[in-house]
Parts: structure tokens; C-alpha cells; sequence
């Protein structure tokens, strides 16, 4: 379980753009029995106070 604060194993999230410049972060579901649940996903827009954080690591994600 993840609490406040705590960071998230970045093998349970990606980021990507949109053709519009928003980022789009999906975070893999994962129950305790295995359970298929669909990913949450959040938008974020230039402006919003944590798309700086998300565009570092869509960047941080991109190959070398």
C-alpha cells in the first residue's frame, strides 16, 4: 500500500503525451489476488502545478 507522500515503483506508471502537449500518467492496477482492474489514469496541462513533475519523468522514461 502506498501512503501520502510515498513515491510509486515506477514500474507501475507511465507517462505519455498527447498530441495536444498534455501528459496522460496511467497507473497499472494491481490487487491483492491478481484481479484485472482497469489502469487510473490522470491528465495533466501546462499550467497544472504538477505537470513539471510528469514531464520529468516522461522524459526520464524516453530511450537514450
Amino acid at each position: 500500500m502506498t501512503y501520502p507522500g510515498e513515491l510509486l515503483d515506477h514500474h507501475l506508471w507511465r507517462v505519455e503525451r498527447r498530441l495536444d502537449g498534455a501528459l496522460l500518467v496511467r497507473v497499472t492496477s494491481r490487487g491483492p489476488y491478481g484481479e484485472g482492474l482497469p489502469d487510473a489514469v490522470f491528465a495533466f496541462r501546462s499550467g497544472d502545478p504538477q505537470y513539471g513533475y510528469w514531464e520529468a519523468r516522461f522524459h526520464e522514461q524516453q530511450p537514450v
